[in-house]
């Protein structure tokens, strides 16, 4: 929110000069909280997606080890805190799933309901393939350890995917800032050119297409940046 009230002041001073529009542009206060909220939800689904990543291959070196599959789960856990000692939803999930664990709850009913509760698309191949192979009764060791290594190379790929990406969101990001940057240049060296547009009725109204064409095309910018892999 503050972050967001700051946004419409200075928009309010660049586009018309006059405090009295605040009021008026509040309504991209909703705008970039929404933006905010997804770009924190992406973060949080990126950040579970790599401890889920690294969870199923401590998993899968744990029954490797000859561990059983309940003890393959408390190592894993106890693994993963060291990776991640600031904690996080993976292993909030693994406590609460170890202690029910506790009251011989089954596995693969634990599994579901947290691919219930994260529905990522590799969260759910594993659990799938997980129960598929606790109810055939076929090789659960090696199903688990193959299915492992196969998420953990796709979501690797993923990754590189992203990270050639990121150069051109951090380029929309540049020009995205660029027309409030040359307005603002304009206001400091050369205000009379703008003069004309600010405390008068055509000068507001010409301003305020201007600002509409400028959130367009920051939306549009951001959405051809964001692309679902």
């Amino acid at each position: 929110m503050l972050q967001g009230s700051v946004l419409v002041l200075v928009g309010a001073i660049l586009f018309y000069d006059s405090l009295v529009a605040v009021p008026f542009l509040c309504p991209l206060l909703w705008l970039w909280h929404r933006e905010r909220r997804e770009g924190r939800r992406k973060k949080e689904q990126a950040r579970l997606c790599w401890m889920f990543r690294e969870w199923i291959l401590l998993l899968s070196a744990s029954l490797s080890a000859g561990y059983s599959v309940e003890n393959a789960f408390r190592q894993s856990y106890r693994e993963l805190q060291l990776m991640f000692p600031k904690g996080g939803p993976m292993l909030n999930a693994l406590k609460d799933m170890l202690a029910r664990a506790e009251n011989n709850q089954g596995a693969e009913v634990m599994l579901k309901e947290f691919a219930a509760a994260y529905p990522l698309p590799e969260i759910r191949s594993f659990v799938d393939v997980f129960c598929a192979a606790k109810y055939s009764g076929g090789s659960l060791n090696l199903v688990i350890r193959s299915t492992a290594a196969q998420i953990a190379q796709i979501m690797d790929t993923r990754r590189e995917i992203e990270t050639m990406l990121s150069s051109r969101a951090y380029e929309q990001k540049i020009m995205s800032v660029m027309p409030a940057a040359i307005l603002l240049y304009l206001r400091v060296g050369s205000a009379e050119f703008l003069e004309g547009l600010y405390h008068c009725l055509p000068g507001a109204a010409v301003m305020t297409v201007c600002l509409i064409i400028y959130l367009a095309a920051y939306l549009l910018g951001k959405r051809l940046v964001d692309i679902e892999i």
